[in-house]
């Protein structure tokens, strides 16, 4: 496996750069009563490969990727070319009433989280060593925002970043049984 190296210039140097530099902000999440084609839909409208999957107090319990979704809304030939290491469903989808196609039945938990200070390179070696596409941001129990491997990449490349607001409050997905909307 390769390895990602991130430059330190220590002592007289610029600082190490933080999660906070790179990640994308306001989050988008779901609440893990979302149904699957509810999270299907936002992650194609927002152009986004997975999303932080939150409870009903907004604390992040997992991640829901479209991966996930394509393993199991997919058929055989899907889930071959998808294969993956964690165990797959128990029950075929088609079977499932639609009550319980909840993100919560897919989501890997528990999420893998960061906060905003944490230096990039930190981010970096958890997103290798756990195979992961993206981290979610939470402060003070709160979710700010989501660093993925292309935010690592572009930061590496010296690529331009959004300017972002931490203020904003995260974007909330799946109405479930619940009101859909942001948190605080």
């Amino acid at each position: 496996m390769d390895e990602l190296w991130i430059e330190d210039t220590g002592p007289g140097g610029s600082a190490p750069r933080l999660v906070r530099d790179v990640m994308s902000a306001p989050a988008i999440a779901c609440r893990e009563e979302a149904y699957f084609e509810e999270v299907a839909e936002q992650l194609e409208e927002r152009d986004i490969s997975g999303m932080p999957v939150v409870d009903r107090e907004g604390r992040v319990v997992g991640v829901i990727s479209e991966r996930d979704l394509a393993h199991a809304l997919g058929g055989p030939m899907v889930r071959l070319a998808l294969r993956r290491h964690n165990a797959p469903l128990t029950e075929n989808v088609g079977d499932m009433p639609r009550s319980t196609r909840r993100a919560k039945a897919l989501m890997t938990s528990p999420a893998r989280t960061v906060e905003s200070v944490t230096p990039l390179e930190d981010a970096a070696r958890l997103m290798l060593r756990y195979k992961i596409n993206r981290l979610p941001v939470v402060d003070a129990g709160r979710l700010v925002g989501v660093v993925t491997r292309g935010d690592v990449v572009s930061s590496v490349a010296h690529m331009e970043h959004a300017v972002i607001d931490l203020t904003d409050a995260a974007v909330l997905v799946g109405t479930g049984d619940l009101h859909t909307g942001a948190f605080s």
